[in-house]
């Protein structure tokens, strides 16, 4: 149970970055389609980063998508997905 617990407050910690981050040490990185997210679309918000998983960088950060077609819709407007 405690495993749950501590996978639990590791992934609502790593929601602040974009960036991947390992949750646990033999777990995959993760991050989160901001597209989706901002269309509360809760089942693909979550993204495990993988070297074919669609990416775009902007602003020097890269930005990990659950689809090809969330990165073209951030590519083409990532203002509107990205907190200032």
């Amino acid at each position: 149970m405690w495993k749950y617990l501590l996978l639990l407050t590791l992934v609502a910690c790593g929601c602040a970055s974009n960036e991947p981050t390992p949750v646990l040490a033999s777990a995959k990185p993760h991050a989160e389609c901001l597209v989706c997210k901002a269309n509360a679309d809760l089942a693909c918000v979550d993204v495990e980063v993988e070297k074919d998983t669609p990416s775009f960088e902007y602003n020097g950060t890269t930005y990990y998508f659950c689809s090809t077609e969330c990165r073209d819709k951030f590519a083409k407007e990532p203002s509107k997905y990205v907190k200032k």
